[in-house]
C-alpha cells in the first residue's frame, strides 16, 4: 500500500492526480470546479518543482537536527551508519547506492577522527530480499575491496526501515555496553533517524551528511526544474515519515527535540 500511495503524495504525483481530478470535472461539465483544480496542480507543479521550494522545506528539517556534542574523542563507543540503498550491477554484483556511499565515506572519516578503535556498525537490512545481501555487507564489501579495511567493522542485517533500525542497534548497544553513539546519515534523513533512536533510548550525537545543494539560487531556482522536484519529494518523504512515525506511535513528539537532561543507552 505504501508503494502505491507515496508516489501520489509527492511531486510530480500530487500535481499529476489533481489535474487528472480537474479534467474529469471538466469533461462532466463543471467547468469552474474544473478550472479551479486544474489551476491549481499547475501552482503546485511550478512551485513544488522549484530548488528554492525544494530547500525550504529541506531547511526546515535540518534546522530541527540537535542533539549532545563529543567534547572528547575518546568518549565514543560505536559510530552508526544508516544505509542509502544499494543496485544490482549485473556481473560486478551489488553495489551501493551514491546516498550509502556518501554515509559510509563520512562514517568511516569520523572513525579516522576519533580513533580506530571505534567500530563503525552499518544499519541496513535485506531491502532487495533475503536471498540477496544486506545493504550493510554490500557497503563494507564494497570498502574492503578498494581500502583494505583493518579498522573495526559490524553489521546489522536485520532492519529494512529506519524504525527497525533503531530497535536493533539499540539491542546491540546494550549488549556492548555503548554509551556513546554518533549517528551518521544524510541531513534530510537525521531528524527522523535521531527521533526513532530517542524513543529507545538512545541520545545519539548527530553527524548529518551533507546533500541540500549550496550555492546562490538566482532566477534559475524559481524555475521549475526536474531537481527541483526531487528535492522537494525528497523532503515531503521525511514530513510524511515523521507523521506517519508520531501516528504509530514509532516516535513521541518530545523525540524529535534534543533534551540536555535525556539519558544514553
Amino acid at each position: 500500500m505504501k508503494e502505491f500511495l507515496l508516489p501520489w503524495m509527492v511531486l510530480p504525483g500530487m500535481s499529476l492526480l489533481l489535474l487528472a481530478v480537474g479534467l474529469y470535472f471538466f469533461v462532466r461539465h463543471k467547468a469552474k470546479k474544473g478550472g479551479f483544480l486544474i489551476l491549481a496542480a499547475l501552482l503546485i507543479g511550478w512551485v513544488g518543482s522549484t530548488q528554492a521550494f525544494g530547500r525550504l522545506l529541506s531547511l526546515t528539517l535540518i534546522s530541527q537536527i540537535s542533539g549532545p556534542t563529543l567534547e572528547n574523542a575518546e568518549e565514543a563507543d560505536l559510530i552508526v551508519a544508516l544505509t542509502g540503498g544499494m543496485f544490482y550491477g549485473g556481473k560486478i554484483g551489488w553495489l551501493p547506492k551514491t546516498e550509502s556511499y556518501r554515509r559510509a565515506v563520512v562514517a568511516y572519516e569520523v572513525q579516522n577522527h576519533v580513533g580506530s578503535r571505534v567500530p563503525v556498525l552499518f544499519s541496513g537490512g535485506h531491502t532487495a530480499g533475503l536471498k540477496y545481501p544486506s545493504e550493510a555487507q554490500v557497503i563494507r564489501n564494497y570498502f574492503d575491496r578498494r581500502n583494505a579495511q583493518v579498522t573495526p567493522t559490524l553489521l546489522e542485517e536485520a532492519s529494512t526501515n529506519t524504525y527497525e533500525s533503531s530497535l536493533q542497534v539499540a539491542a546491540l548497544a546494550q549488549k556492548r555496553n555503548a554509551q556513546v553513539m554518533i549517528l551518521v546519515t544524510s541531513d534530510m534523513h537525521m531528524l527522523r533517524s535521531l527521533a526513532s533512536y530517542r524513543a529507545r533510548g538512545i541520545d545519539a550525537i548527530p553527524f548529518p551528511v551533507m546533500t541540500l545543494p549550496r550555492g546562490n539560487l538566482g532566477i534559475y531556482g524559481y524555475l521549475p526544474t526536474w531537481q527541483g522536484a526531487t528535492l522537494t519529494s525528497k523532503a515531503l518523504y521525511e514530513i510524511y515519515g515523521i507523521i506517519g512515525y508520531l501516528a504509530g506511535g514509532k516516535i513521541g513528539w518530545s523525540d524529535l527535540f534534543y533534551e540536555q537532561e535525556k539519558g544514553t543507552v
